[in-house]
């Protein structure tokens, strides 16, 4: 089962050239690594979520809730063991957990739940094609911008292989409906296995049917759907530059990171 998580809405954010939405991404990713402080990853997020729901395009975020869920929950609870701090907070064993162990937790789940949200909102306001094109126009090479847009491509695969597992472990007695939220945290992890499965084996195929086919990444590429920059798009051009410019001055003064 695949599923498109191109959503075609008549807003603004859907009307931009595919550089400039590709950029715009870079953006969010690059903000999501200078700041570290968890106050300022969830101002990001929520200006994310805004944007998501300006874009009407939240219910492919909405797909994968349960995912980043998981996300922000592992690293709450994995990466106090692994950070050192100097205010104490809870002893477990002969581990001293600390607040900014925590806070690292917590800051490093909201990371990578920006950075996923970001790319699911990427997908669901361009197409596949249109992401190659940007890639190529951006002056990507053809090898580097084939691999990113196959890895985009996977996306949907995913979320539909997901769906299909669910459905397989429910029709076997599987209750999710019933069971409260932590209840269905621990209920999802097992189903990572045949998932796993699932995914090596249509990358197997995959790779399979482009041999037999002799693709080759170097290939010319021509795209049949090719648009100028207009002028809406250079004002965003430099939106994101003052942007990134008024962070990284932040960053500079201290600010955005945990002490």
């Amino acid at each position: 089962m695949n599923i498109s998580l191109y959503l075609d809405r008549q807003t603004f954010v859907h009307q931009f050239d595919g550089r400039t939405k590709v950029l715009g991404l870079l953006l969010v990713f690059v903000l999501a690594l200078i700041f570290s402080d968890p106050w300022y990853l969830l101002g990001l997020m929520a200006g994310l979520l805004w944007l998501g729901n300006y874009a009407q395009v939240l219910s492919n975020v909405r797909r994968l809730w349960i995912l980043l869920a998981l996300l922000f929950v592992y690293s709450v609870l994995l990466w106090p063991w692994f950070i050192e701090g100097h205010t104490p907070l809870v002893m477990i064993g002969d581990h001293l957990i600390t607040v900014e162990g925590v806070q690292h937790g917590v800051s490093m789940g909201l990371r990578l739940n920006v950075m996923l949200s970001s790319g699911l909102f990427l997908l669901s306001i361009m197409t596949i094609e249109e992401f190659a094109t940007a890639l190529q126009q951006l002056g990507v090479p053809r090898a580097m911008g084939f691999t990113f847009s196959l890895a985009f491509r996977w996306v949907p695969t995913l979320l539909g292989a997901v769906g299909t597992v669910v459905q397989a472990q429910q029709s076997r007695g599987l209750d999710l409906k019933s069971k409260s939220f932590l209840q269905k945290i621990r209920a999802y992890p097992p189903l990572v296995v045949p998932l796993i499965g699932h995914t090596l084996r249509q990358t197997n195929l995959l790779a399979m049917a482009l041999e037999s086919k002799g693709f080759s990444p170097n290939q010319p590429f021509r795209s049949l759907s090719r648009r100028a920059l207009t002028t809406r798009d250079y004002w965003a051009w430099i939106g994101f530059g003052l942007i990134l410019l008024a962070c990284l001055w932040i960053r500079g003064k201290g600010y955005g990171t945990i002490s």
